[in-house]
């Protein structure tokens, strides 16, 4: 590890990492349910790629006939593929339109010439926003320009390449790559202006204004790629210098009649492509902006809404059911819990109408069938030993043969989620009352976890069982299966929002259910102090000891856990609220994953070693089996950074210098700086759910945090709570613009750092609260570690209290204007 400075900033961050080479952006139309992916190179990949081999994804894909394809771009003379391997090569540059549109550009020097290659993506013949009233007629349509520059001082000659492959040298999973091996080529050939495969159009390439268009059977030279690629287009242009000329291409999401290719050709890309900016611009520039004095995050804040949207997916010719993938092309089966996490984004940006789609399909598949979820290795394996589930109407968690893993977080997630749109929205007419009415749907899945957990509340040979109170074994991921805290905190979390929910609305039953919840967060409490005294203690190099606390109340070796999701589990208890954010297992839990484990015990990454031509080198210092410790986590970053710890841990526990330690590392790491998009592992699954939406969440809290309220009594509202040093410059702004709450309504708020750094200015505006939080508490921070010395709350002094703190009138509609100094 490195030396810690007093408070991280993004650029000392930075310079901790090396960055990710393997970006993959994808262009798409929210409702529509697939996506084209633009590889780091400008390859296109229209999957989905093969990954559980789900019935129900054959039903979706095959109106689209034989639409695999994975286009492949090359340039110059002989042709040469500038970075197929993913190396980071300085020759190509990548960037988003405007810097947050999700409509990706591609830039690749060959020689004197800059070749710009921009994507984006529209439904044929509908609008954008009617994408999300999606038809089982709906063809998606990829539009490509190739615009090349001379910019030299001699004539020059441009050479375009396009080779149109399967999809069997293209990954997409765990780890992003392109297989060194050309891809076989599709069974296309070229008549201009169309692709032809068999009686229908694949693609279609006008013959462009300037250069001319040709077929070849093979390129027999071709450089940086093995292997012979056939059924090649060139495209060869003369360009004087400074000269531009273009060429473009348009793909449907699958084979398309003569006459919708008829339809096509007659198309203007430049129109189409302002028509694509304009809707992106509306979706994006609505209500809920955050505005820092950091361009990159201003960018990436933006950014996150269009990468999620574009993943929302209506699957039409099966199930009818409403999903937000996990990822495109690679995840397409459901991750429920994926989805739920991130949803809250949509709603305090005013999405609404995404969000409650997707929260609709799980009240529809709401059921007593928990499909294999009793099982380990996803739902695959044999019953787990223990009591089962009854079959109880109520689960959340099962999506048919879409569920790529029935697991109970998503149960536990789904209660929130649902729990959470009703508390930002507050729209009385959506939650209804009885039967399928979102309402009763939350009080069934509170009721029927009350009820599974009453199958563990058993003795054997007169004493309880280690897991008594708790939910039966179940799937908590992958591979890994019990009686987990993973699986009982994430319950809770969904339970204690329903709770708040009921007692926000008056509803009769809320404090019944309350003390259902209280009741079970003190078991969980309970049966994880037992299990952490029976378990082993973690040596320490001074000849001490920690405590350990188990993510299973069974597995008493620390060198069980590895660095996946659940590895944490006691932390991410404490960090929703199961257990309380200050308590002694969370203490402990983070002493453990801050001292390490001892040389040659406990988990060891490989990845490093497997991908140290990636971003996996990052992990090298970590586990390194030559040193005396080794770690789970970097700087607060996990491995798998889809679930980050960080946020929700260190701001519900008020600890900033760790909270700023995360925030400042995920963001140089996780993200493609480029593309604004986040990964599972790093150089891996891109665009990523919850990860993005997480983010985006926790950067919002810095600045607007509802907090508390674990056994589901009201929150409070901390207004700039950790708003980092560096930020507050001289001279610098920040703003939240419309931001939604969970009390409902909207905020306001506007930060103004003196030009000496002496004072900040805060204006909060909070209009239309639904319901009062327990106390509104502001924190001014100097720029410079200076602490708060004085505080005038609309012109009249105010009680200073401690972390540089102040509280504020409780209204529900109100100014303030806040004035510390230092």
């Amino acid at each position: 590890m490195c030396d810690t400075p007093s408070e991280w900033t993004f650029e000392e961050a930075r310079k901790q990492w090396t960055t990710m080479v393997r970006p993959v952006q994808h262009v798409g139309v929210p409702g529509y349910q697939f996506q084209a992916g633009v590889m780091w190179d400008g390859s296109l990949v229209f999957g989905p790629l093969h990954f559980l081999d789900l019935k129900v994804m054959q039903q979706e894909i095959a109106p689209l006939g034989d639409h695999f394809l994975h286009l492949s771009v090359a340039y110059g003379d002989p042709m040469r593929f500038a970075d197929r391997k993913g190396t980071g090569t300085q020759a190509i540059r990548r960037s988003l339109e405007g810097g947050r549109l999700p409509i990706p550009h591609v830039i690749t020097r060959n020689g004197d010439l800059d070749w710009q290659e921009s994507v984006f993506a529209h439904l044929l013949g509908r609008p954008y926003e009617e994408g999300m009233t999606p038809q089982s007629s709906d063809i998606l349509v990829v539009r490509t320009r190739f615009k090349v520059r001379n910019t030299g001082h001699a004539r020059r000659t441009g050479h375009l390449w396009l080779h149109f492959g399967d999809t069997s040298q293209v990954y997409f999973g765990y780890k992003c790559k392109q297989g060194e091996e050309i891809a076989p080529a599709i069974s296309h050939r070229y008549a201009s202006p169309y692709g032809l495969m068999e009686d229908k159009i694949r693609y279609i390439l006008p013959t462009p204004g300037k250069g001319t268009v040709r077929w070849h059977d093979a390129v027999s030279h071709a450089e940086g790629i093995q292997g012979t690629p056939r059924n090649v287009i060139e495209w060869e242009v003369p360009l004087a210098p400074g000269e531009e000329a273009e060429i473009t291409l348009t793909v449907p999401y699958g084979l398309i009649s003569p006459e919708n290719a008829d339809k096509l050709l007659k198309t203007d890309w430049e129109g189409d492509f302002r028509e694509a900016c304009r809707f992106w611009e509306k979706l994006l520039y609505g209500p809920g902006q955050i505005t820092t004095p950091d361009p990159f995050i201003n960018d990436y804040l933006v950014a996150v809404a269009g990468q999620m949207a574009e993943q929302v997916a209506y699957r039409t010719h099966s199930t009818k059911v409403w999903m937000y993938k996990t990822s495109p092309n690679h995840y397409e089966g459901y991750w429920p819990c994926n989805a739920t996490k991130a949803l809250p984004t949509f709603d305090l940006r005013g999405l609404t109408e995404i969000s409650r789609r997707v929260l609709q399909s799980f009240i529809d598949c709401q059921t007593d069938d928990v499909r294999g979820m009793e099982k380990g290795v996803m739902g695959r394996d044999e019953k787990l030993p223990g009591e089962g589930f009854a079959r109880l109407n109520g689960f959340l968690g099962n999506f048919g043969e879409w569920t790529a893993n029935p697991v109970l977080l998503s149960h536990g997630l789904g209660l929130w989620a649902i729990a959470s749109h009703y508390r930002i929205t507050r729209d009385k007419k959506w939650l209804g009352s009885g039967p399928g009415s979102p309402l009763e749907s939350m009080i069934s899945g509170f009721e029927w976890v009350s009820a599974q957990r009453r199958r563990t509340m058993r003795d054997e040979n007169g004493q309880k069982i280690p897991y008594w109170g708790l939910l039966p074994a179940a799937s908590a991921h992958d591979w890994l299966a019990g009686n987990t805290i993973f699986n009982d905190a994430f319950c809770l979390y969904g339970m204690a929002e329903v709770v708040r929910l009921l007692r926000e609305i008056n509803h009769p039953r809320a404090e019944e259910l309350a003390g259902e919840l209280s009741d079970y967060r003190a078991c969980l409490r309970d049966r994880y102090r037992e299990a952490r005294d029976r378990a082993r203690t973690i040596p320490l190099p001074d000849g001490t000891s920690l405590p350990f606390v188990p993510r299973i109340v069974q597995e008493l070796d620390w060198i069980k856990p590895d660095w996946t999701y659940t590895g944490y589990g006691p932390l991410r208890a404490g960090a929703w609220g199961a257990l309380e954010p200050d308590d002694e297992m969370v203490e402990q839990s983070l002493a453990f994953l801050e001292a390490g484990m001892p040389q040659g015990e406990g988990p060891y990454f490989a990845a490093h070693k497997d991908y140290a031509d990636i971003a996996d080198i990052n992990w090298a210092d970590i586990s390194d089996p030559a040193a005396e410790r080794h770690h789970m986590w970097r700087h607060y970053v996990e491995y798998e950074t889809m679930w980050p710890i960080g946020a929700p841990l260190f701001l519900a526990r008020d600890d900033l210098p760790r909270f700023f330690e995360w925030l400042f590392h995920n963001l140089s790491v996780a993200l493609h700086p480029d593309w604004r998009v986040g990964v599972e592992s790093l150089d891996g699954v891109p665009s990523c759910a919850p990860g993005d939406g997480e983010r985006w969440q926790a950067i919002r809290r810095m600045f607007v945090n509802e907090r508390g309220g674990y056994d589901g009594s009201q929150q409070s509202l901390w207004l700039l709570q950790a708003i980092p040093r560096s930020w507050l410059r001289p001279g610098s702004r920040m703003a939240i613009t419309d931001m939604g709450t969970y009390f409902g309504g909207n905020l306001n708020l506007e930060v103004q750092v003196s030009d000496n750094g002496d004072s900040v200015r805060a204006t909060v505006r909070l209009k239309n609260l639904s319901v009062l939080p327990t106390e509104i508490r502001l924190r001014l921070r100097s720029g410079d570690g200076r602490p708060l010395a004085s505080i005038l709350v609309n012109d009249n002094p105010a009680k200073l209290l401690e972390g540089d703190t102040v509280r504020l009138p409780l209204k529900k509609n109100g100014t303030y204007q806040v004035v510390g100094g230092f």
